[in-house]
């Protein structure tokens, strides 16, 4: 969050949620991303924490290969974006499952330890946000467990507050859509073929405190082993199973989209135009509704809530889609459910590659709209948006 929208989001925030929710958010912004981020970890810690890359995961001993990939992938953020110059890239490499004996997760989100309490770099992120997400995961440890308790697991004298025997973790430091369908629940998919291969299916580790659509999906995904909630408190896993984290690339969007969409029924046709509408967030709605919404009536583009669909309706109505506009938000999650379809996304004064790549991922045409920052909103310009629209939904 941009520390100069804290005023008006946490006015929207209230209005929203009420004042439980809004110093909530108050805490964690404050404390966990101002103060033990921002300042502790970048400052002070940071430079203490050895980390296991994903290539050292690679050296090891008990890593077990389940697929080679040779291509690159463009960053998740603005740096990655198809508009930039040269957009920025990594090798994502080969997909793999690794464990580890005697090992600890810091709850309630991570990261997972090496039993010297070296962090595991595929329990926080892709190689270019392993630095960032351990700092934010830390954060919470600190914020939840103190800060003795998780220095020491740090150093490799973990003192325990639980146990479990085989373990897999699956906790994003930001509870939303995006994060837990793409960086969460796609961990399924090699932990599974982990399990076919050596007979062992961990315990998959969520968030404890966690809404109802992310138990619906759970249920959709039907993994085939146990699920717990991850709490606070430090763990003593007896052996940490480590899959590569999510990149994602093109198999594993091809592979969550077949495994949700066995569970849903839909039309069989594409003939879907969908809006995804963000009045029910605290950033990026849309500003000047009246006027795009004339655009749309045009083009027989409806409007969604998608915080009003079960996942269920929402794998649904992405699976019939044709057309899919919407702000950047976790809504344009749902592309992974379409087929052939064009995306257009909707950007004010800053872009990221997100979406963009998930699209590219699943061969979707994408468009962009550089719109207008209006505070935390963004102003489309209608005629753009509509000789957009023509464009692609022309037909012989």
């Amino acid at each position: 969050m941009e520390i100069g929208q804290i005023p008006a989001r946490s006015v929207r925030k209230f209005t929203k949620d009420g004042a439980k929710e809004l110093i909530h958010e108050g805490h964690n912004v404050l404390i966990q991303d101002l103060f033990l981020f921002r300042i502790m970890y970048k400052n002070f810690l940071k430079q203490n924490i050895n980390i296991l890359t994903r290539n050292d995961i690679y050296g090891t001993d008990r890593c077990l290969s389940f697929g080679q990939f040779d291509g690159s992938m463009r960053y998740k953020g603005e740096a990655g974006f198809r508009g930039a110059d040269q957009p920025k890239q990594y090798v994502a490499g080969d997909r793999f499952v690794c464990d580890f004996d005697d090992a600890t997760i810091l709850g309630p989100v991570g990261p997972g330890l090496t039993k010297e309490g070296t962090v595991i770099a595929d329990t926080v992120g892709s190689p270019p946000l392993v630095s960032r997400r351990t700092g934010v995961s830390l954060a919470q440890s600190i914020s939840k467990n103190g800060i003795r308790p998780t220095l020491n697991a740090l150093q490799g004298e973990a003192t325990y507050t639980d146990k479990i025997d085989v373990a897999a973790h699956a906790v994003s430091p930001w509870n939303n859509y995006y994060h837990w369908s793409v960086e969460c629940l796609l961990r399924v998919r090699l932990l599974e073929q982990y399990g076919d291969r050596t007979g062992t299916y961990p315990t998959l580790l969520v968030p404890n405190k966690r809404p109802s659509w992310i138990d619906e999906s759970l249920e959709l995904i039907n993994y085939t082993g146990d699920i717990a909630g991850l709490k606070s408190g430090v763990v003593d896993v007896e052996k940490l199973v480590v899959p590569t984290f999510p990149d994602p690339i093109p198999q594993e969007c091809a592979w969550i989209q077949d495994r949700m969409r066995e569970q849903v029924t839909t039309s069989g046709e594409q003939n879907q135009r969908v809006f995804v509408a963000r009045q029910d967030a605290t950033v990026r709605r849309i500003a000047n509704r009246d006027a795009v919404q004339q655009v749309f009536d045009r083009y027989n583009i409806d409007t969604y809530l998608l915080g009003e669909l079960s996942v269920k309706e929402q794998i649904s109505l992405f699976s019939d889609a044709e057309v899919v506009v919407g702000p950047h938000g976790a809504g344009l999650t749902n592309i992974l459910y379409g087929s052939d379809l064009t995306v257009i996304e909707l950007f004010g004064d800053k872009t990221m590659a997100t979406f963009d790549r998930l699209a590219e991922s699943m061969s979707h045409e994408y468009r962009y709209l550089q719109c207008e920052q209006a505070g935390l909103d963004i102003r489309v310009d209608a005629k753009e948006l509509e000789a957009t629209l023509r464009d692609v939904l022309t037909t012989d």
